[in-house]
């Protein structure tokens, strides 16, 4: 990684990023792959998923736990960065969250009106 020592408070912020990138990379190419070859495995996709899922957990410790003493100790584009795509996978989360309670609160407004 490029700014693999430019945060000392926390080295794991460089390698959260690289990983992270990763990640999303072989998730685009699996999306792909699943459009292609419809045999594709969903075995990889819920490894990809689950391996994913536990990358954000350990990259929120390690972004969130030095909010307030970065500055000086880590560089602040690489620092906020880190932070903002944190954040923008917790808005993407919580968002699929609200669809998905608004999909089955009208799905069960129909089930009743119909039945």
């Amino acid at each position: 990684t490029a700014h693999k020592d430019n945060c000392a408070i926390q080295p794991y912020i460089p390698i959260f990023l690289s990983v992270t990138g990763a990640i999303h990379l072989i998730s685009f190419f699996t999306v792909l792959m699943r459009l292609v070859c419809e045999t594709f495995s969903s075995i990889v996709e819920s490894i990809i998923g689950t391996f994913s899922f536990g990358w954000f957990i350990t990259g929120s410790v390690w972004v969130f736990s030095v909010y307030n003493t970065y500055e000086g100790h880590c560089d602040k584009n690489l620092y906020l960065f880190a932070f903002v795509i944190l954040i923008l996978e917790y808005a993407v989360m919580a968002l699929l969250l609200c669809c998905c309670c608004w999909f089955c609160s009208l799905k069960t407004i129909f089930y009743e009106r119909f039945q």
